[in-house]
């Protein structure tokens, strides 16, 4: 199988390449910048160079797209739609410019999937669609944005599954939530993870506005790698459906800054303000993924997925 992974150099996308490439599948990366892999703290994507093809394409340049697309024509499996500016208050600081990158990036490569004849698109929505309804969320929960950042995902799953039905081609949607772990440095996050687990990376004194009287579903990359790569494989029966992959457990935010503290051996001075940081509900109910796609999170204690991730930032030179 080909696999054809756009932001295949971000946190989640890495780790998808990563898993695939890593069983033996070809895997071809888009990603605007995707020049070279050294020095990007993506060690986990050099252990696997050897089956991965690195191509610069901006998703926003539709001519530079569709001709590089066409160079694998008839021999891509799969597209993975993974490109995102994601949620947060910097969102509706650029509007216009991050809507154009999460929605008409995603129809462009839509358009290039429909005219080369691509037969699957895996779409990398998110728990964002269902705003702040309380948590246990299924799929069948009805779609309730409460951001911009949850507008483009609400609006591309609708996209995609009318290309696909319209046009022939299986689109399946992961609605993932909130991701952490390896792969990515707490200081090039917001600031609300930062506070959380900047400790584990050095970091001190960083104050977060608000999110301390929240609780969310935070999962660990691999975990939600795992899910998708599992949607990836799921047979064609689940074509046009929807899939939370998520770790299923709602985490309070001063608990998971506590662990890091705990973990890294020190007071950090992290502070969290009061109220929510994000209009969310949580945890996402992932029982369809546990039965149709046999997706089992391995890190239901944030405990242990803290600890993962702090032996990865101290394998990058980082502080514990």
């Amino acid at each position: 199988m080909s696999v054809l992974v756009f932001g295949g150099l971000g946190h989640v996308g890495s780790w998808v390449a990563h898993d695939l490439a890593a069983r033996g599948e070809e895997v071809v990366i888009f990603d605007a910048g995707a020049d070279r892999l050294e020095g990007r703290g993506l060690d986990h994507l050099e252990a696997v160079a050897d089956r991965i093809t690195l191509e610069n394409v901006d998703v926003l340049d539709v001519h530079t797209l569709f001709e590089r697309m066409r160079a694998y024509e008839g021999k891509i499996d799969c597209v993975v739609w993974g490109v995102a500016v994601i949620a947060g208050p910097s969102f509706a600081r650029r509007p216009f410019r991050n809507i154009q990158i999460n929605t008409v990036g995603m129809l462009n490569v839509l358009e290039a999937c429909r005219i080369l004849g691509v037969p699957k698109f895996v779409n990398l929505s998110s728990g964002a669609i269902y705003g702040n309804h309380p948590g246990g969320q299924t799929e069948e929960t009805p779609v309730q944005v409460t951001d911009l950042y949850g507008a483009t995902k609400a609006a591309n799953e609708a996209l995609a599954l009318q290309y696909g039905g319209t046009y022939g081609f299986d689109v399946r949607n992961a609605r993932l939530y909130f991701v952490y772990g390896p792969g990515r440095m707490p200081s090039r996050m917001h600031v609300l993870y930062q506070a959380m687990f900047g400790a584990l990376e050095g970091l001190e004194n960083v104050s977060s506005p608000s999110g301390g009287d929240q609780s969310l579903d935070w999962t660990h990359v691999r975990d939600t790698a795992a899910g998708i790569v599992a949607l990836i494989d799921a047979p064609s029966d689940v074509a046009g459906e929807a899939f939370n992959v998520s770790s299923g457990v709602a985490v309070r935010h001063d608990e998971i800054m506590k662990t890091s503290d705990e973990i890294a051996g020190r007071r950090s001075g992290m502070a969290l303000g009061p109220g929510r940081f994000f209009e969310r509900g949580a945890p996402l109910d992932i029982t369809k993924a546990r039965q149709r796609l046999g997706f089992s999170p391995r890190f239901t204690d944030i405990h242990a997925g803290i600890e993962d991730y702090a032996r990865w930032i101290e394998a990058q030179g980082g502080k514990r």
